[in-house]
């Protein structure tokens, strides 16, 4: 399913929109700085760039589509922005980025397209996740008391969520270890997920 279903340009954008990569900016994904409750459209427009920014129709939770922006749009840097209220465009709920790779990075290195161990290695100790098969499927429910456990905050969440492509190696690892799929939670330790060894699809900043 697209996650946009239509971009609206904002005003004085050209028709020939032209998207850099965002080489040129501190693609750290972390709340703070331009990501926080006082975030604007014209301030992101500000800091990015206005070919860069643009409104769109976003694919949220559930089916649902909201109004929200997308800097560097068609970009490995592509980064979703939803609003606590979309007709000011004013304070961010959160901002997402996904896909199989990207160029956003959080402080601790996870990144579109980390595999479940170097995630466990960054963390220190084996997490939590939600079975396969369901709408939020591979979501990281516990870090654990490991590492990664700090970088959520009462005012900002940081939410993982690691997908697998399910192959017919994939099939067979399930058949002969037991099935990840469902609303269940399972250890990244278990060895169906070490063999599996599914990947960061999406990281998500949730703000209050």
């Amino acid at each position: 399913m697209k996650t946009v279903k239509s971009l609206l340009l904002v005003p004085l954008i050209a028709l020939s929109l032209a998207v850099t990569n965002g080489s040129q900016h501190n693609l750290v994904f972390e709340c703070g700085s331009i990501f926080n409750a006082e975030t604007t459209l014209e301030s992101l427009i500000q800091e990015f760039g206005v070919a860069n920014v643009i409104e769109a129709e976003i694919h949220g939770d559930e089916g649902f589509f909201y109004h929200g922006a997308l800097i560097f749009p068609g970009s490995q840097a592509e980064l979703q922005v939803f609003w606590h209220d979309p007709e000011t465009r004013q304070s961010i709920r959160k901002v997402r980025v996904q896909g199989n790779h990207g160029a956003w990075q959080t402080p601790h290195g996870l990144k579109l397209g980390l595999d479940l161990q170097s995630v466990e290695a960054i963390n220190r100790r084996p997490f939590r996740l939600a079975g396969f098969g369901w709408d939020y499927e591979g979501t990281v429910v516990s870090w654990e008391n490991g590492d990664l456990g700090a970088s959520s905050s009462e005012s900002c969440r940081l939410v993982v969520r690691l997908g697998e492509d399910f192959s017919k190696d994939s099939w067979e690892v399930i058949r002969k270890h037991g099935s990840m799929n469902g609303s269940d939670t399972f250890s990244s330790g278990h060895p169906t997920m070490q063999l599996m060894n599914p990947k960061i699809r999406e990281l998500s900043l949730f703000l209050k």
